[in-house]
């Protein structure tokens, strides 16, 4: 093999490749949303075995009429209309009274509640499938989307099993009473005994107002029922990292109190609109019909392909890694994530040899490109601190309501991105004098493999984020040691290309949710993980370092564009209101 030692200094990136990188990313980002956005929603001529969410509207512009806390009279006008409609359904409603003592770690009182419970009969004798959410609202919302939304999607479902073959299984329709209390209609349905020979169950919750439907939970060993939500549900939205960080979170729905009592079940839910969450603004003007229609789609394909699977023993001995990609649920065994870090473990060890012994790689240089990234995430993860201490000082405190929720967060997200990644091109441009690619690519793969190792012990559902990037870079180191010039090779535009856009598609759906669903001061969080991601993609940073001269106005430009949004619209008004308590 002839090695060519350096190439000439004066290096430069095609003229495209810059821009052509940039639009691809976006165009990538843009392609990977849209494939998780709501369908369209089906208006009432639909055919009657599909679900309709015009047709499921009209439940909710009964239910949410006015907020109907547990107790109230509101409540019990609510379950009468909701009891009249499964009979009108043939669910022969059992109305399940509690009034008595009730124990749980919210709650120690004397408590009234009544759940329904309805049953469309199967042609079999199996374990039945359990449909759930819960017809209660805050005291301070009509609770439309919480969960008015989810409710009238079970009706609808129901409706559309039964205009169809019937299931095999027996699917049972329970609506809970008391959840926003602290989960109490679960907990004395639970606590029945002859309630936990269900075979499966789905959950059906909101913590917004719009956005897709995306399954955020499951019961633990979930290798079975994963693999069976894969072939149930048209299009997905979900990932293991979802699933692992949800136990880590002393967030609480009705399905809890079922995996508390080992039952294998899924939980449903959508975020985006958050700020109109337990709030006023939880009405029927803020239901987004496409995504009543995500949400009841999901309920439509659980209980037909479940109602017709045998429920007798949905559990395994494992757990599955997943993620949604354009329409589909990629997943495989959780047990493959330890093999898969230590081979590549090893395989990074290879590499480093491999280029140390054809004298490609220096202990300075290596050095640079491993303490760069670091000390270049530090800085940002300081300044979009700064920056985040002083629009929520001067406008975006004023527009947070009492959940913590933020109009025009994602702007300010967008932001702290941006901020990451100026501080990174002006590093990398920095040292692209100090440090040669492949280096820097090693030093930047060192640091996901770190990751790689962390998450497979901790955080096992998120290994695929670090796995699957660093597969493509090694598949970039291994074709560049057969090059002439191996460092040359990964400027070539199919690896700055490639070694950019497989991050992004990880790792977009990831980001997406957490920007939704937690306030912006979390979200810096994440410009910690974006740093190190921009340290991966190293050929691509390093080729955008050497087009500074617009690429940093660029982004500096964008940062005051989005604040000046944000700034602009920091007026409460009855368009966007902002509420003291709930």
């Amino acid at each position: 093999m002839q090695i060519q030692l350096s190439r000439p200094p004066d290096y430069r990136p095609p003229y495209w490749l810059p821009l052509t990188t940039i639009l691809t990313v976006i165009l990538v980002i843009s392609l990977m949303l849209w494939f998780e956005k709501p369908p369209e929603a089906r208006n009432i001529d639909a055919p009657a075995t599909e679900f309709s969410a015009e047709r499921a509207m009209a439940h909710v512009e009964r239910i949410a009429q006015e907020p109907h806390p547990m107790g109230s009279p509101a409540n019990a006008e609510v379950r009468a209309y909701l009891v009249e409609q499964m009979k009108e359904l043939g669910l022969n409603p059992d109305v399940q009274e509690f009034n008595g003592r009730l124990t749980t770690k919210y709650i120690d009182a004397d408590i009234q509640l009544t759940n329904i419970l309805g049953v469309i009969k199967g042609t079999g004798s199996g374990k039945p499938l359990l449909l759930m959410s819960h017809y209660d609202s805050v005291p301070t919302g009509p609770g439309a989307n919480d969960a008015s939304v989810s409710v009238a999607s079970l009706l609808e479902t129901a409706r559309a099993i039964q205009a169809g073959p019937p299931p095999q299984n027996d699917v049972w329709i329970l609506l809970t009473d008391g959840e926003e209390k602290g989960l109490l209609g679960a907990e004395v349905f639970f606590r029945d005994p002859q309630h936990l020979d269900v075979g499966m169950i789905a959950n059906f919750e909101a913590r917004g107002s719009k956005g897709s439907s995306f399954m955020f939970q499951t019961s633990d060993r979930n290798s079975r029922i994963i693999e069976e939500y894969a072939r149930a549900v048209s299009n997905p939205v979900s990932n293991s990292l979802l699933v692992d960080l949800y136990k880590q979170l002393p967030n609480d729905t009705d399905l809890t109190v079922a995996l508390e009592h080992g039952l294998p079940g899924l939980n449903f839910a959508y975020g985006e609109g958050w700020v109109a969450y337990h709030t006023p603004m939880d009405n029927t003007e803020n239901v987004s019909l496409e995504t009543m229609q995500h949400q009841g789609e999901n309920a439509l394909a659980v209980a037909k392909h479940f109602g017709n699977l045998d429920l007798t023993d949905l559990t395994s001995t494992s757990d599955r890694i997943y993620f949604n990609l354009f329409g589909l649920l990629v997943h495989y065994p959780a047990k493959w994530a330890i093999p898969i870090t230590l081979v590549f473990t090893a395989i990074w060890l290879g590499f480093t040899a491999l280029f140390a012994r054809i004298s490609r790689l220096t202990l300075k240089g290596s050095l640079i490109s491993f303490l760069t990234p670091i000390v270049a995430v530090v800085l940002s993860t300081a300044l979009s601190f700064g920056l985040w201490s002083l629009v929520d000082t001067l406008w975006a405190g004023k527009m947070t309501q009492p959940t913590g929720a933020t109009y025009d967060s994602l702007l300010y997200s967008v932001s702290f991105i941006l901020v990451t990644f100026i501080v990174h091109v002006a590093f990398t441009r920095w040292i692209v004098r100090k440090a040669n690619e492949m280096e820097m690519l090693l030093a930047g793969a060192f640091l996901f493999l770190l990751l790689l190792i962390g998450s497979t012990w901790f955080l096992p559902g998120a290994s695929y984020l670090f796995a699957i990037p660093l597969l493509v870079h090694y598949a970039a180191l291994a074709w560049a040691a057969f090059t002439r010039d191996p460092i040359e090779s990964l400027n070539h535009p199919a690896v700055v290309l490639g070694t950019s856009l497989i991050p992004v598609l990880m790792f977009t759906s990831v980001f997406h949710i957490v920007f939704l669903m937690l306030p912006p001061g979390i979200h810096l969080f994440s410009v910690v993980l974006i740093g190190l991601i921009l340290a991966l993609m190293s050929p691509a940073v390093r080729m955008l370092a050497y087009a500074w001269k617009w690429v940093l106005p660029a982004a500096f430009i964008a940062i005051i564009v989005l604040l000046a949004i944000g700034w602009i619209q920091a007026e409460p008004g009855p368009d966007r209101p902002v509420y003291e308590s709930w």
